[in-house]
């Protein structure tokens, strides 16, 4: 029997409606919690995002979201189990961490690939960890994370592996690795898009999660179509992985929404046509709630927070469908492919 595991227990993928593979119900990066000015006010808050969520099931039919937020960037398992609750969306966790550069706390900067991965496989059959507690909420898949991100505007240098990823992360990835086998469960990636000017990240990560044991066939490789390489993203595809459209309606590394979304509209309807249209799946990267302090040239409000649940429906679907796309092949990529990536065997 193959099973999404969900914040609140395993339910049936033939449940799943629309999926969403890369969202953030709650995020914030690492520090934010310690802040006065960032204090939840929880029971608004949890209000706030569930009836952004309803609305968005009510009027396009999304049924399921992975929330990629990693426990140093705000991951509330008890936040999200009451969204789920409250909306009956599948709220699928993730376990896992964000990049070295922004995230990887020190503590688990010393531990061994085994310990990591015993911390991966615990969330995800026994429940994850909040603020000291031990909680019942598992995870349903893992998170990794390579990159420089936005701390230093270049891409990452070559590591001590001989790849773009630096030492940590390379622990992180081959814990990931190895707990997607033991699991079963899907392993959704982070990439850096200026990583790919100087190498295929997506690759990189393939290589390691593939040298501890894991499906290709599980993995999704993320942000590869924000600077979309039509080689890079066939490389990562004839090796039997998945690719994520992401940031439809949020511009990253582009001066406008209008001008990425047609990047990426292009690039994919060349896939579809070399036929690679059961590895593709679909997702904003979007950010439910993000507590804040003021908003300053530093730490600028992003487009993450401001994108409408409905801009896939009234701004990239019909996009898509004016370059040919059918709805078959649109129904393959909300519906079909994560929910056979995302499926866990019990």
């Amino acid at each position: 029997m193959e099973v999404f595991r969900t914040v609140l227990g395993d339910v049936s993928p033939e449940k799943s409606g629309i999926i969403l593979t890369h969202e953030h119900l709650l995020y914030g990066y690492p520090g934010a919690e310690l802040d006065h000015r960032t204090v939840l006010d929880y029971e608004n808050n949890v209000a706030f995002i569930a009836g952004q969520v309803s609305k968005g099931m009510a009027d396009h039919g999304y049924g399921t979201l992975v929330d990629m937020t990693p426990p140093e960037v705000g991951r509330h398992p008890e936040l999200m189990a009451e969204v789920a609750r409250r909306t009956g969306l599948n709220v699928i966790a993730i376990t896992g961490f964000f990049p070295e550069r922004m995230g990887v706390p020190y503590y688990w900067r010393r531990q061994t690939v085994a310990e990591l991965t015993d911390f991966f496989v615990k969330d995800l059959t026994e429940g994850m960890v909040f603020a000291w507690q031990q909680t019942p909420y598992k995870a349903g898949a893992i998170k990794i994370a390579t990159g420089q991100e936005s701390v230093t505007p270049m891409p990452s240098p070559v590591g001590p592996n001989g790849r773009r990823i630096h030492e940590v992360e390379d622990r992180v990835i081959r814990a990931a690795g190895r707990a997607s086998r033991i699991v079963g469960c899907a392993v959704n990636t982070h990439t850096d898009p200026m990583d790919y000017r100087v190498t295929n990240p997506g690759i990189e990560q393939l290589d390691i999660l593939e040298e501890e044991g894991a499906d290709p066939a599980k993995v999704i490789i993320g942000h590869a179509f924000v600077e979309p390489n039509d080689d890079q993203l066939r490389e990562i595809l004839n090796r039997g992985a998945n690719v994520q459209i992401d940031h439809i309606g949020i511009p990253w590394r582009v001066e406008t929404a209008e001008e990425l979304d047609e990047l990426m509209a292009n690039a994919l309807v060349g896939l579809l046509a070399d036929g690679f249209g059961g590895q593709i799946v679909l997702s904003y990267d979007r950010w439910f709630y993000n507590p804040r302090s003021d908003v300053t040239e530093s730490d600028p409000q992003l487009a993450n927070e401001r994108v409408d649940l409905g801009y896939l429906f009234t701004h990239f679907i019909p996009r898509l469908k004016g370059k040919g796309v059918t709805d078959e092949q649109i129904q393959a990529i909300l519906v079909d492919n994560p929910r056979r990536i995302l499926s866990i065997k019990v």
